[in-house]
């Protein structure tokens, strides 16, 4: 089968190449990819800003449907349509683990990083970590309930916005755009900031449901958000574009004993002004992976229409197009492209 391959360290090295199908182990299910999502974090290991265990197929963002079983894989059958947890492979002793934080397991493999991942005709996954998607919802939606996952993490349970709090999300790329419509979902009155390369995408999020949109890169974008919040400041801030000056925009947007939520990655270290977020006492908060419970939490979004991805899938591309995708994300022409092996 066609595979999309990290073949080494350093910057570049992704290549598509020719390999073998996988098969499933004894607890392991074997699924053809429908469509898999080219994630940021992609972007940071082919610019070598991201550690990963070459030689490897990458892709974590993905639906698709079971073709095969193990003899001890249990709760699926062929047929069944599908997604999978990115963590895949963990000790299952530590306390992590334990607490049922298996993603926190020092030992953790999960796919596209570690292990052969989604960019390819077939992918195996323990049946453990996988989850059925519902018979109402697409599978081109489904491959992006990872990134979904990921943001349902931070906005719901490593922080949390409440019914009628003032929630700023800065960054209305697709990450942007999900924990906007997470923050909408759970009662917040939700603004999004974005520059002039965001024109469109601050569109669709007045779409999506943002009370306001805000151009931070224009004068008087502070006393704006001032105003739409009565003057108070902001409740809670979702940082969603792993950009220094993105951070600084969400503390000075915060109000005093807010909570400033880190959802971007950066890729390298940032200046941060901590003085300004520990004289106004903020609360921050971090969320990088998700828990199972997470994955239902998001599935049963999707399922009940609380949150839709389907504006945000710019483009299918067949997989051979993948340096196409990669530089329209790049380019910030779209917002999600999927690859379809």
């Amino acid at each position: 089968m066609r595979a999309l391959m990290k073949i080494g360290k350093g910057e570049g090295g992704i290549e598509l190449r020719d390999i073998a199908e996988p098969e499933p182990k004894d607890d392991e299910i074997k699924i053809r990819v429908h469509a898999a999502g080219i994630c940021g974090t992609d972007l940071h290991i082919m610019k070598d800003e991201y550690d990963v265990t070459p030689p490897m197929v990458m892709g974590h963002e993905y639906a698709g449907t079971v073709v095969s079983l193990g003899k001890n894989a249990a709760g699926f059958s062929v047929g069944d349509r599908a997604v999978s947890l990115t963590t895949v492979r963990t000790c299952g002793v530590c306390p992590a683990c334990e607490s049922g934080q298996f993603m926190h397991c020092e030992t953790r493999k999960a796919i596209g990083t570690h292990v052969d991942g989604a960019f390819a005709q077939y992918i195996v996954v323990p049946a453990g970590k996988a989850l059925k998607v519902p018979a109402n919802v697409a599978l081109d939606e489904a491959a992006l309930c990872e990134p979904l996952a990921c943001v349902v993490r931070c906005v719901v349970e490593m922080s949390t916005a409440k019914a009628g709090d003032y929630a700023y999300v800065s960054g209305p790329g697709a990450i942007g755009l999900l924990a906007l419509q997470v923050a909408k979902a759970s009662g917040a009155v939700v603004a999004v900031g974005g520059t002039a390369a965001d024109a469109e995408r601050l569109k669709l999020a007045e779409k999506l449901g943002a009370a306001a949109t805000i151009r931070v890169d224009l004068e008087g974008a502070e006393a704006r958000m001032k105003d739409f919040t009565g003057g108070a400041g902001f409740d809670v801030a979702y940082e969603c574009s792993g950009v220094a000056a993105s951070t600084d925009s969400c503390v000075r947007a915060l109000k005093r004993m807010g909570s400033y939520v880190q959802i971007g990655l950066y890729g390298k270290k940032i200046p941060y002004d901590f003085d300004l977020a520990l004289k106004k006492e903020l609360s921050i908060h971090t969320g990088f992976t998700a828990a199972k419970t997470t994955w239902r939490r998001a599935l049963r979004l999707l399922e009940h229409g609380l949150v839709d991805l389907s504006p945000l899938i710019s483009a299918k591309l067949p997989l051979a197009d993948w340096e196409k995708g990669f530089d329209s994300l790049i380019r910030k022409e779209g917002l999600k492209v999927l690859l379809v092996p």
